[in-house]
C-alpha cells in the first residue's frame, strides 16, 4: 500500500515536470512567433519610414536644384514665380478641413488600438482626404527652350564683340597684300630694263628684298599691336591673328615661287624646271590663290565642275555648331573651375587635380577644333571655289610616331613648311643637314602657334613654344624607337595629357592675370607668368597668417 502510494506520487511529479516542459516549449514557440511578427512589423515600419524620408529628401533636393538652375542658368524664369509653382503653371489648393478632422479622430484612438489597426485606419483616412485640384495661372516668363538655347549665346556674343573692327583691318590688310603683287611686278619690270649682272641691278634687287622682309615683319607686328590697341576679346582677336598669319604665308608662297622664275627665266613645276620665256602670272591667279584652301602657290589648280550648295551649307552649319560647343564648354567647365584661380592658395596637388579633371573636355576641344577647321571650314571654302584637291589631312589617328603625326595632322601647313622653309634651309643654309633644317621648322611652327594664343589672350606665356619646340622634338626621336602598336597608344596618351596640360596652363594664367595682378618694377617682370606671382604671394600671406 505504501509502495503503491509512493509510486503514484512519483508519477504525479513526473507528469508535472512533463507539463512544465511542454508549457515551456509552447511559450518558446509563442515567443518566437511574436518575435517574428514584431520583426516583420518593424521591417515594414522601417521601410515605410525610409521611403517617406527618401521621398522627402528627393523633393527637397529637386526643389534646390530647380531654384539653383532658375537663378543661375535660366534667370528669365525667375520673374513673377510663385513659391509653389516653380516649373508648373498651376497652383495646389489647401487640404479640406474634413481631412484634418478625420486625421485628428484617428489620432485620438491610438491609445485604444494596437499599431497595426492604427496604421490601417490611417491609410483608410488618407483615402478619404479630398484635395483641391490645381488651378491654371498665368505669369510673365520665357519658354523652356528659349532660356535653354541662351547657354553659350552670351559667350559667343562677348567673344566676337568688335568684330567690325576686325573686318575693317582685314580689308586694309588685303590692300597691302594686293600691293605685294604689284611691287613684285614692278621689281621684275625694272630688272629687265637694267643691265644683267650690273651693280645697279644687284642694288635694286637687294633693296627690294630688304623692303619685302621689313614689310612682312611690320605686317605681323601691326596686327599684334592692333589686338592690344583695340582691346579685342578672344574670339575676335584669334580671328585677326590667324588671318594675318594666313595672309603672311600666302604672300611668302607667291613671292618665293615667282622670284626664281624672274631670276632664272624658268618656271617651277612639280616635276622639273622647264626653260621658256616667262611672263609674270596674271592677277586673277594671285587672287584665287589668296582665298583657296592651300598655302602652296600654283598658277592653276584642279577645279570641280560645279558647286554643291547643300554640301557647302552643311559644313558651314557644322562650323557654327562647333563654335557654340566651344562657348558651352567655356561657360559650363572653364569658368566654374578656373575663374577663382589666384584668389586662394594652391600647390602642385591642386594643379594635378585640375589637370586630370580637364582631360576629357580639353580633348573634346582638340578633336572638334580639328574637325571644325581642317574638315568643315576648308571643305566649305573649297566647295565655294570649286577647289579640287581636298587632301587637307590624312589618317593621323593611326600614326605610331610623332614624325608621321606631324606630316598627317595638317597637310596644308606641312606642305608650306616643307616647300618654303625646310627646302631653303636644307639647300642654301645648312648644306644638306636634315636635323638642323627640321629643328628650324619645329621652332618656326611653335612660334607661329604661340603668337595667336598669346596676343588673343593678352598675355605673355610661351607654353606652346616650350611644348612644341622642345618636348615635341624629343617625342619625335623617342616614338621612332617604339613598336607600332605601343607607339600609337603612346601618341594618343601624350596628346591627351599634353593638350590638357597646355589648356590648364593657359586657363590658370589667364585668370591669374585678373585675380592677382603682379607689380611691374622691371622689364623682366613682364616676362614672368602671373601664376608664379600668385604662388609666391599666396605662400607669403599664409606664412604671415601663421605668424
Amino acid at each position: 500500500m505504501e509502495n503503491a502510494l509512493n509510486s503514484r506520487i512519483k508519477n504525479d511529479c513526473l507528469g508535472n515536470e512533463t507539463d512544465k516542459e511542454y508549457n515551456n516549449t509552447l511559450n518558446d514557440q509563442t515567443m518566437d512567433i511574436v518575435r517574428h511578427k514584431l520583426e516583420r512589423f518593424q521591417t515594414i515600419i522601417l521601410k515605410d519610414i525610409q521611403k517617406h524620408v527618401n521621398d522627402f529628401v528627393d523633393e527637397v533636393m529637386q526643389e534646390l536644384r530647380q531654384q539653383q538652375m532658375q537663378s543661375q542658368e535660366f534667370s528669365n524664369f525667375a520673374q513673377h514665380q510663385q513659391k509653389t509653382g516653380i516649373w508648373t503653371n498651376r497652383q495646389m489648393g489647401t487640404i479640406a478641413a474634413a481631412a484634418t478632422t478625420n486625421t485628428n479622430k484617428g489620432n485620438t484612438t491610438v491609445d485604444h488600438k494596437n499599431k497595426e489597426q492604427h496604421i490601417q485606419e490611417t491609410i483608410n483616412n488618407a483615402g478619404n482626404i479630398i484635395r483641391h485640384l490645381p488651378d491654371k495661372i498665368f505669369t510673365m516668363r520665357e519658354s523652356y527652350l528659349t532660356a535653354f538655347f541662351k547657354i553659350g549665346l552670351d559667350t559667343f556674343r562677348t567673344s566676337f564683340a568688335k568684330i567690325q573692327y576686325v573686318l575693317l583691318v582685314w580689308l586694309l590688310q588685303h590692300v597691302f597684300v594686293f600691293g605685294i603683287y604689284y611691287a613684285c611686278h614692278l621689281w621684275a619690270s625694272w630688272r629687265e630694263i637694267l643691265q644683267p649682272q650690273s651693280f645697279a641691278n644687284k642694288l635694286w634687287s637687294c633693296t627690294c628684298l630688304t623692303l619685302y622682309a621689313l614689310s612682312q615683319f611690320l605686317f605681323l607686328i601691326i596686327a599684334c599691336f592692333l589686338n592690344f590697341k583695340l582691346g579685342l576679346p578672344f574670339g575676335s582677336g584669334i580671328v585677326l591673328q590667324l588671318e594675318s598669319i594666313r595672309l603672311l604665308m600666302k604672300m611668302h608662297a607667291f613671292v618665293r615661287t615667282n622670284i626664281p622664275r624672274v631670276l632664272h627665266g624658268k618656271v617651277k613645276t612639280d616635276d622639273e624646271l622647264t626653260q621658256y620665256s616667262i611672263a609674270f602670272p596674271p592677277f586673277n591667279c594671285y587672287l584665287y590663290f589668296l582665298f583657296a584652301p592651300t598655302l602652296v602657290y600654283r598658277d592653276f589648280y584642279p577645279r570641280a565642275s560645279r558647286i554643291r550648295w547643300k554640301f557647302a551649307i552643311t559644313h558651314l552649319m557644322e562650323v557654327v555648331a562647333i563654335a557654340f560647343l566651344y562657348c558651352y564648354i567655356y561657360e559650363c567647365y572653364i569658368v566654374p573651375n578656373f575663374s577663382d584661380f589666384g584668389k586662394h592658395s594652391f600647390n602642385i596637388s591642386f594643379i594635378t587635380v585640375k589637370l586630370f579633371a580637364s582631360l576629357m573636355p580639353f580633348t573634346m576641344l582638340l578633336l572638334t577644333g580639328f574637325y571644325m577647321i581642317l574638315h568643315a571650314w576648308h571643305n566649305f571654302t573649297a566647295e565655294l571655289l570649286r577647289f579640287g584637291d581636298r587632301m587637307f589631312y590624312k589618317d593621323w589617328w593611326t600614326a605610331s610616331n610623332y614624325d608621321t603625326y606631324y606630316r598627317k595632322w595638317n597637310v596644308i601647313v606641312h606642305d608650306w613648311l616643307y616647300e618654303y622653309i625646310y627646302k631653303d634651309f636644307y639647300i642654301y643654309i645648312f648644306n644638306g643637314s636634315k636635323l638642323l633644317s627640321s629643328l628650324v621648322v619645329f621652332w618656326i611652327s611653335a612660334l607661329f602657334h604661340d603668337i595667336p594664343l598669346c596676343f588673343s589672350l593678352h598675355l605673355f606665356f610661351p607654353a606652346v613654344c616650350i611644348f612644341m619646340g622642345l618636348l615635341g622634338v624629343l617625342l619625335v626621336f623617342i616614338t621612332r624607337l617604339a613598336p607600332k602598336n605601343f607607339g600609337n597608344f603612346a601618341l594618343w596618351f601624350s596628346l591627351i595629357v599634353g593638350n590638357g596640360a597646355l589648356m590648364v596652363a593657359y586657363c590658370t594664367e589667364y585668370y591669374a592675370r585678373f585675380n592677382c595682378p603682379k607689380l611691374i618694377e622691371n622689364w623682366w617682370d613682364h616676362l614672368l607668368p602671373h601664376m608664379w606671382y600668385c604662388y609666391h604671394n599666396n605662400n607669403n600671406n599664409n606664412n604671415n597668417n601663421k605668424i
